[in-house]
């Protein structure tokens, strides 16, 4: 039995990064690979290390057989050129130890920082890294210094398309994916001119919980199963979603809704194969509030879901191969 580490942006109870992590992780479990995991905090669980412990790290890629970085957006300097450079020296680590390394569903960018785009160059040119891009930008870009790439899209559809909840008809609600407190006014009196007489704040990370709980009542314990179909059951639910979160978007698009991501690169590089409609994306939240007359319902679910099952079949055969 192989023995793979993941790693990603994990333990923080942000929606969109444990949607990716627990897809990879089943996908793992089912091929029977024994998971291995980086978190913020060593648990004492079977296979966890923590991700702040050189050594604990260290034992970590030593005992590993493949490396994987699943999913999302942790290879770019705009959060901070310190957690870039984190991730680089993790893999770094890992691929002088002589490990496979896996880039599974990721993107790339931006790089503000010369010394994070020299670096990058350095990291994609790795002949033992495969490279599973999130988007053709990223695609593009990879493929530039390593023929190991594949343009793909975002793990945790996989997981989505196993989600069941309740079938719920669609009330005329609109659900709000916020990204700490800003001004909702304009919105809202855009939706109540359209009819929409109810608004619902859903959390997708920890950080959002204060404002959702205070406006809708809705609250983070963790991602558990309860509040994973509690996000679906909602968004399934609604008419219109207003989403600044990446995986707000992507859910959203996934069950059929009309949406509107708001002041996010990476889901417009990401949602551009599936369709050229721009009434998707608003720059701001006024922005938002005059594109809601546009809005349309995207049918691209089943194109997403072949997408991701063909990602996971690669992975596989892949993963026999190393």
């Amino acid at each position: 039995m192989k023995n793979v580490l993941l790693i990603g942006y994990y333990g923080y109870g942000n929606y969109g990064d444990e949607l990716m992590r627990q897809s990879i992780k089943e996908f793992l479990i089912e091929k029977n690979y024994r998971v291995m995991e980086l978190l913020p905090k060593e648990k004492k669980k079977l296979n966890e290390y923590n991700r702040f412990n050189p050594l604990s790290i260290i034992r970590a890629i030593i005992k590993s057989d493949v490396v994987i970085c699943g999913g999302g957006g942790v290879l770019q300097d705009k959060t901070s050129f310190k957690s870039f450079m984190y991730y680089y020296l993790l893999f770094k680590t890992a691929l002088l130890f002589g490990k496979p390394l896996i880039f599974f569903g990721n993107s790339f960018g931006p790089f503000y920082n010369y010394a994070s785009r020299i670096l990058m160059k350095n990291l994609l040119e790795s002949k033992k890294l495969y490279i599973f891009a999130r988007d053709p930008v990223s695609y593009r870009y990879a493929k530039n210094f390593n023929k190991n790439s594949f343009l793909c899209t975002d793990p945790g559809i996989r997981k989505l398309g196993s989600i069941k909840v309740e079938s719920s008809k669609e009330s005329n609600k609109a659900v709000i994916i916020p990204r700490r407190v800003k001004n909702y006014v304009p919105l809202l009196l855009t939706l109540k001119s359209q009819g929409i007489n109810e608004v619902v704040y859903v959390p997708f990370s920890p950080q959002d919980e204060v404002l959702a709980k205070r406006l809708s009542n809705i609250s983070i314990k963790g991602l558990n199963s309860r509040f994973s179909n509690l996000i679906i059951e909602e968004i399934s639910s609604s008419k219109i979603v207003v989403s600044e979160r990446f995986h707000g978007a992507l859910v959203s698009a996934f069950l059929g809704k009309a949406f509107i991501s708001v002041n996010d690169e990476k889901f417009r590089r990401f949602f551009n194969r599936y369709s050229s409609n721009k009434s998707h994306f608003a720059h701001d939240l006024f922005d938002a509030s005059l594109k809601v007359k546009e809005l349309v319902n995207p049918n691209i679910y089943k194109k997403m879901k072949e997408d991701a099952e063909e990602m996971y079949e690669k992975l596989e055969k892949l993963l026999v191969n190393l």
